[in-house]
C-alpha cells in the first residue's frame, strides 16, 4: 500500500508542477516577461499577502475536518465489521501519523505566517514556504485518500497482520527480546485474524473468510520454517495463554513445542464450526489448509506438530458428525485420504489415519448416519491401494482396516461397502497380489452371487463424472477401463466360491427329499 501511495504522490506532484508551471510560463510570456519586482506584493501591498493566506487557512481547516471525519467515522465502523484492533493498527501506522502531523502543521503554519505579516514587515520566505507547503498538502490528500480506503480493505488488514506476525517471529529468532511480550503480541495478531474470519462468516463474506484461512496457514508454515532457530523460552506457555486448558494439556504443549500451531489451528476450528451448514467452500478450504500444513510439517520432520494436525482432522470429523453435516464429512474424508497418500514416508501416520477414518465411520453409523461408514469404505480402499502402489510398510495394516468395515448391516448387504471392496479385490488381481485378493474374497464370501452381480453391473456402468455437482466430481464407483476386466474376474471368483460353498450344504437336503 505504501508503495502505491508514493507512486500516486509522485504522479500528482508531477502533474501539479507541470500544469502550474505551464500556466505561469504562458502568462509570464504573454505579459512580456516582467521582472521579479512586478511579481510580488511585498513592496506595495502587504494586506494582499494576508488576503492570500486567509483562504488557504480555511482550506486547511476543511482538509482537517474531512480527514478527522473520515478517521472518526470510517475507521470505527470498519473496525466493528472486522476487528476492534483496527483502530489501534490505524493509529500505529507511520504514514497515518505522518499525514496527521503534516496537515496539522500546515494549518498552524499558515495562521502563524498570516499573524507575522505587519504594515512594514513582509516575511517572504515564510510566505512562500506556507504557499508551497499548502500545495504539497493538497497533493498529499489525493493519494492519502486512496491509501485510507485500501487500509480499510480486509484483504490488506490480513496482509498487514501477517507481516506484523512474521516480523515478530523474526525478532524472536534474532533473540534479545522479552519473549513473554512477543508471545502476547503474536497471540493478539492470531486472534485478530481469527476474528476477521468469524465476522466475515457471519456476514457470508466468503472471500475474506477464505483469505483469512489461508493467512493462518501461511503463518503456521512460516513458523515451521523458523522453528529450529527459535529459542527454548519461546515454546514455554502457561494457562494465561490458553484459558480453559488443563495443567496437563499445557504441559503437553510445552513438551511438544506446538503452542503456536495450536493457537492458529484453534482459530481454524472455530471458523470450521461457524462455517458448517453455511459456507461449504470455506469448510473445504479449512480442511485443505490443514492438510497442506500437515504435509509441510512432515517435510520438516516435525512429527509432534503433524500429530496435532491429525488430531484437528479428527476434531473436524467429530464436529461434523455431531452436526450431521454430510458435505463437510465428505470434504474432510477426501483431504484426509490425500494426507495419507502424501505421508508415504510416515507409515505410522498412515496407520493412524486409516484407524481414525474407520473409527469415525463406525461412530457415525452408531449415530444413525450410515452413509459416513460407507464413504469410509471407499476412502480406506483408496488408501490401501495407494499404499500398495508405493510399497508402503503400512500397506498391510491399511488393507486390514479396509476389510474391517462390515459389508453387511443387520443381515443386509450394504451396496456401497460391497462395491468398495469389489474395487479393492479387482485392484489386487490386476497387480498379481493373490494373497491380498483372497483376504478380500473371504470377507465377501457370505454375499449372495446376485448381490455381487448387481455390484459388478453398477460399477461397470458408472460414468466418471458424478451425475450431481460435487467437490470431487469424479464418481466414487467409477472403474477405469484398464481395471474393468479385473473387477469382472474378481466378481467371477467370488461367485464361483459362493457356488462351491453352497453345493455340499444343498446335497443332504436333496437326498432327504
Amino acid at each position: 500500500m505504501r508503495s502505491a501511495f508514493v507512486k500516486t504522490l509522485l504522479g500528482v506532484c508531477v502533474a501539479f508542477v507541470a500544469v502550474f508551471g505551464v500556466e505561469f510560463l504562458v502568462e509570464w510570456w504573454r505579459l512580456g516577461t516582467p521582472g521579479l519586482d512586478k511579481l510580488s506584493w511585498s513592496e506595495s501591498n502587504l494586506p494582499k499577502l494576508v488576503d492570500t493566506l486567509s483562504p488557504m487557512a480555511r482550506a486547511y481547516n476543511n482538509i482537517l475536518a474531512m480527514l478527522l471525519a473520515t478517521i472518526g467515522l470510517a475507521i470505527p465502523l470498519t473496525a466493528n465489521m472486522h476487528t476492534p484492533k483496527l483502530i489501534d493498527m490505524f493509529l500505529r501506522d507511520r504514514l497515518n501519523q505522518a499525514m496527521l502531523l503534516v496537515m496539522a502543521f500546515g494549518a498552524a503554519n499558515v495562521l502563524f505566517v498570516s499573524y507575522m505579516i505587519g504594515p512594514g514587515f513582509a516575511p517572504m520566505w515564510a510566505y512562500r514556504f506556507a504557499v508551497y507547503f499548502a500545495l504539497l498538502g493538497w497533493a498529499l490528500l489525493i493519494p492519502y485518500f486512496f491509501y485510507v480506503v485500501r487500509f480499510l480493505d480486509p484483504t490488506n488488514i490480513l496482509v498487514r497482520l501477517k507481516q506484523e506476525t512474521s516480523r515478530l517471529l523474526d525478532r524472536v529468532r534474532r533473540g534479545g527480546v522479552d519473549y513473554e511480550r512477543e508471545q502476547t503480541l503474536v497471540h493478539e495478531r492470531i486472534f485478530q485474524i481469527g476474528t476477521i474470519v468469524l465476522k466475515s462468516l457471519d456476514r457470508a463474506d466468503r472471500g475474506v473468510a477464505l483469505e483469512g484461512v489461508w493467512t493462518l496457514k501461511k503463518l503456521i508454515d512460516y513458523h515451521g520454517e523458523q522453528k529450529r532457530a527459535l529459542p527454548d523460552a519461546w515454546f514455554k506457555v502457561d494457562r494465561g495463554d490458553f484459558v480453559g486448558l488443563s495443567a496437563e494439556a499445557i504441559e503437553l504443549l510445552n513438551e511438544d513445542r506446538t503452542w503456536f500451531e495450536m493457537k492458529a489451528l484453534n482459530q481454524l476450528f472455530y471458523a470450521y464450526q461457524s462455517a458448517l451448514a453455511k459456507t461449504s467452500d470455506v469448510v473445504s478450504s479449512i480442511s485443505d489448509a490443514v492438510r497442506a500444513v500437515a504435509v509441510n510439517h512432515a517435510r520438516l520432520g516435525d512429527t509432534r506438530a503433524l500429530d496435532l494436525d491429525i488430531r484437528y482432522f479428527n476434531t473436524f470429523l467429530r464436529e461434523s458428525i455431531k452436526k450431521k453435516d454430510v458435505h463437510s464429512i465428505y470434504d474432510v474424508f477426501y483431504e484426509y485420504r490425500l494426507l495419507a497418500r502424501d505421508l508415504a514416508d510416515h507409515p505410522d501416520k498412515q496407520r493412524d489415519i486409516a484407524r481414525h477414518v474407520r473409527h469415525y465411520g463406525a461412530l457415525a453409523q452408531g449415530a444413525g448416519f450410515p452413509f459416513v461408514q460407507q464413504l469410509a469404505a471407499f476412502e480406506l480402499g483408496y488408501m490401501a491401494r495407494r499404499a500398495y502402489e508405493v510399497d508402503s510398510p503400512a500397506a498391510a495394516d491399511l488393507l486390514r482396516e479396509a476389510v474391517a468395515v462390515p459389508p453387511e448391516e443387520k443381515g443386509t448387504v450394504v451396496p456401497l461397502v460391497l462395491k468398495a471392496k469389489v474395487l479393492l479385490g479387482g485392484f489386487f488381481l490386476q497387480h498379481g497380489r493373490a494373497a491380498e485378493a483372497e483376504l478380500v474374497r473371504r470377507d465377501l464370501a457370505r454375499v449372495a452371487p446376485a448381490r455381487l452381480l448387481d455390484a459388478e453391473r453398477d460399477l461397470l456402468s458408472a460414468e466418471r463424472c458424478f451425475f450431481e455437482v460435487t467437490n470431487r466430481q469424479e464418481n466414487l464407483e467409477y472403474v477405469r477401463p484398464e481395471r474393468r476386466e479385473h473387477v469382472q474376474a474378481f466378481v467371477k471368483r467370488l461367485c464361483a466360491g459362493a457356488a462351491d460353498a453352497s453345493g455340499p450344504a444343498a446335497a443332504p437336503e436333496s437326498g432327504a427329499v
